[in-house]
């Protein structure tokens, strides 16, 4: 069968391979590391979940077959309708989080709650209140309390944000992604806990940034990126060089004459700023890139940044990292795949296996199976989706 009611990527064989090649070896990695607790896992899904299932299947993610419960991951998603059959498919009702994440992480109080710092005060004001409270303050209250719980849940040992939008979007929210990861960074500094009660902290995690690419980027982040580009080349001689060595004088024509290049390179100092303020050594393992169509048959790219952060009192890994975005030599393009040569047939197996774990567990509940994914590519293909 075929269901338009799923994104029409998820069996994409450019994206199924940035899952299984570019980022899941990181994942397997600090799993490996791992003795005394389980792997903590949070992730921009969607309502396929294969990359949920992917963990499952390599035993990254504990299944319990009895509960049907997937442990350790946790999940934003805005969709009202598919969340409850998330919520399932993980089988833990508090691993979800019905909310877009920049809303979440960025929660804004108001002076109704905002000496309210525990789910149990937020619980007990709405209780006391009853039908008194006005609905606007109900629902801030509510918003609250999800916020707090989802900050409870850090820190994290993966974090995958697919975020498929534009990093900087229009006004007025063009910096709104870059403000939720500022903040995520500082949660991922708070002490954990274990099932059992054991408190540990993130020495390091890795986080998956993939991120859309268009044409045209807002003027306003164009500005900065190019004043960040600018700082970079009059603070650092080995920045400098690096940008002599590619032949780069002026910055408005590398942007507007090959917008990708100048934003793989200008994009990630935001991430490295970031963790130099924050006393977190960098290191870059993957900035890997795809295009796309869209409906108007215009281009764009997919980007995924795969970067290790580390605890540390001061930052030393910055220039490095910076510097290396600089070369085209350190980027992964991802080819495009035919599902009936051997690369692209390693790739659709490998997606189908987890389909296949997925949608067991979908059966159980009565939920819609994803199609097979050989099947559904040809579909997709026939229909002239550039898949």
């Amino acid at each position: 069968m075929s269901d338009d009611r799923f994104d029409k990527w998820w069996p994409c064989p450019r994206k199924h391979y940035k899952r299984l090649t570019v980022w899941l070896p990181h994942a397997k990695r600090l799993h490996s590391a791992l003795s005394e607790r389980p792997f903590r896992y949070f992730t921009l899904c969607g309502r396929p979940m294969i990359d949920v299932y992917m963990l499952v299947k390599e035993r990254v993610l504990d299944f319990e077959p009895g509960t049907r419960r997937v442990q350790g991951v946790s999940f934003c998603e805005c969709d009202h309708n598919i969340f409850p059959e998330m919520i399932e498919l993980t089988g833990i009702e508090e691993a979800g989080f019905l909310a877009q994440l920049e809303d979440l992480v960025l929660f804004h109080d108001i002076s109704e709650t905002q000496t309210l710092d525990t789910h149990t005060a937020l619980t007990q004001f709405l209780e006391e209140g009853g039908e008194g409270v006005p609905q606007d303050v109900r629902d801030k209250a509510e918003e609250k309390m999800r916020h707090l719980d989802f900050q409870r849940l850090f820190p994290f040992d993966f974090l995958n944000l697919d975020f498929c939008d534009p990093y900087y979007r229009d006004p007025p929210d063009v910096m709104k992604i870059h403000a939720t990861i500022n903040r995520l960074l500082d949660w991922q500094r708070l002490p954990g806990k274990t099932p059992s009660g054991e408190e540990f902290s993130a020495e390091r995690f890795v986080m998956a940034i993939t991120c859309r690419v268009n044409l045209r980027t807002p003027p306003t982040a164009l500005a900065r990126l190019k004043g960040m580009v600018n700082s970079n080349s009059n603070e650092n001689l080995t920045y400098r060089e690096a940008l002599q060595t590619r032949a780069i004088a002026d910055l408005d024509s590398w942007a507007r004459e090959n917008p990708l290049d100048f934003f793989m390179a200008a994009w990630p100092k935001e991430i490295a700023r970031l963790a130099k303020e924050k006393s977190w050594d960098i290191t870059i393992h993957d900035h890997a890139f795809y295009d796309r169509q869209n409906e108007r048959g215009e281009t764009y790219h997919m980007v995924c940044l795969v970067v290790e952060f580390s605890r540390t009192f001061l930052c030393s890994t910055y220039l490095g990292a910076i510097t290396k975005c600089l070369d085209v030599a350190q980027r992964k393009e991802i080819p495009r795949f035919e599902p009936d040569q051997e690369e692209g047939r390693r790739l659709v197996a490998n997606l189908s296996d987890i389909v296949s774990l997925r949608n067991k567990q979908a059966s159980a509940f009565e939920r819609v199976l994803l199609p097979d994914p050989t099947k559904e590519l040809v579909r997709l293909r026939a229909e002239g989706v550039p898949i």
